[in-house]
């Protein structure tokens, strides 16, 4: 039996359906994108305009696959019940987990908790591991509490198992990720016994030749045993995603957001203190209803004065079931569009300027993939490097491997 997964959304999601394809793979079906007998579409629900994706790709699936049974689960299916009718698909599943789905498509009966490893599969050299799930913040324009509910982290052994299994298996980085991986263990209601920064000193000391990078993080969450961590470890990645969503105070009160202009940069600059060289990139939302176009010279401005790394940027496009969605003061999709690409040739030049910074330095990269003539990697401060095959000594390439290099 051939199958295809088709994964939109986020690296949670991604995670999933890579442990969902371990699961498909240990029961003998193959995977495949060329004329499989199933497709499976693990879908996102964060925005009006994800889920206007979610169904512009079911039916050119449909349309390119008749005659494929189609599967669908992820965020769409949790938050609304009607979506696998009008996606019309054969099956769905509301559920995250890999033994759950396979019972909801019937395939549950081929494999049970004892021959299922707990694995994902990537083609890449950088491993995802999602440490926790849910979220209890309840941003005004977010749909996620909704459709991940409440916190509920993994235990460490298992994280740490998982890891070694990777890092085994030839990968150099491992993303921890997550729903709100700042606060992991928060949910146990003791504080003392598990966190992020405890998690990492347990993961740091697996005696294997590897990095850590951590993905989206809160600023409230950045606390001063994090930063020292980083700081101190070598085995940890010089980089930070942390969200903005805005520079405007009013903008993020409405938002909900946990912070105001004032807080971010103060915290921003403790890190820069400890960390000098840090990647520190963001998010920013556009077109946030009632947002003006002074307050949104004010986000570009502070953008400019935080000195991004890089800014993901977002046109405004909330769910019906959020706080946002029924706000005053929507902008017209023209004015989103033209704040947007003013904001992304920010983000350009910052990303410009920070690279410049290692210019001529040594750098450690983990090895992506490479050519006759190159090798693509990563940088630990996240950008993307290419080189020359011939500088440096090739030994036992491989995707996954470490290496030094001159940039």
């Amino acid at each position: 039996m051939k199958y295809n997964i088709i994964t939109l959304g986020c690296k949670v999601n991604q995670y999933e359906s890579s442990i969902l394809k371990s699961a498909l793979d240990s029961i003998g079906f193959v995977y495949s994108e060329k004329k499989p007998d199933i497709i499976i579409v693990n879908t996102c629900s964060v925005t009006e305009s994800a889920i206007r994706k979610d169904r512009r790709i079911v039916n050119k699936i449909k349309k390119d696959n008749p005659k494929a049974k189609l599967y669908v689960m992820g965020c769409l299916v949790r938050v609304d019940e009607n979506a696998s009718e009008y996606l019309k698909a054969d099956k769905a599943s509301r559920s995250v987990e890999a033994l759950e789905i396979l019972n909801d498509f019937g395939l549950g009966d081929l494999v049970s908790d004892n021959n299922l490893e707990q694995y994902g599969t990537f083609d890449r050299s950088r491993y995802f591991i999602k440490i926790q799930d849910g979220c209890e913040q309840f941003c005004s324009y977010c749909i996620i509490p909704f459709v991940r509910g409440k916190m509920q982290s993994r235990k460490e052994m298992d994280i740490i198992s998982e890891i070694e299994k990777a890092v085994n298996r030839g990968y150099g980085e491992i993303v921890l990720s997550g729903i709100h991986i700042g606060l992991y263990g928060k949910e146990h209601g003791n504080e003392e016994k598990t966190s992020l920064a405890k998690l990492l000193k347990k993961i740091i000391e697996i005696k294997k030749d590897f990095r850590i990078r951590i993905s989206s993080i809160e600023i409230t969450e950045v606390n001063n045993e994090l930063i020292a961590m980083m700081a101190e470890s070598d085995k940890i990645c010089k980089h930070l995603h942390i969200s903005l969503q805005s520079g405007s105070d009013n903008i993020l009160r409405a938002m909900n957001r946990p912070y105001d202009r004032a807080y971010f940069k103060k915290r921003i600059e403790k890190i820069r203190k400890e960390i000098p060289n840090i990647a520190i990139s963001t998010d920013i939302i556009v077109g946030f209803p009632g947002e003006t176009e002074k307050e949104f010279e004010n986000t570009c401005q502070f953008a400019k004065e935080i000195e991004f790394s890089k800014i993901h940027v977002f046109s405004f496009s909330a769910h019906k079931k959020t706080k946002a969605y029924n706000l005053a003061g929507h902008l017209e999709k023209s004015e989103k569009q033209k704040r947007s690409s003013v904001l992304r040739g920010i983000s350009s030049e910052l990303e410009k300027k920070y690279k410049k910074k290692f210019h001529g330095q040594e750098l450690g990269i983990v090895v992506e993939k490479f050519d006759d003539k190159y090798i693509y990697g990563k940088s630990e401060f996240h950008f993307d490097v290419k080189i020359n095959k011939n500088t440096i000594n090739k030994g036992d390439l491989k995707s996954g491997k470490l290496l030094n290099i001159q940039n």
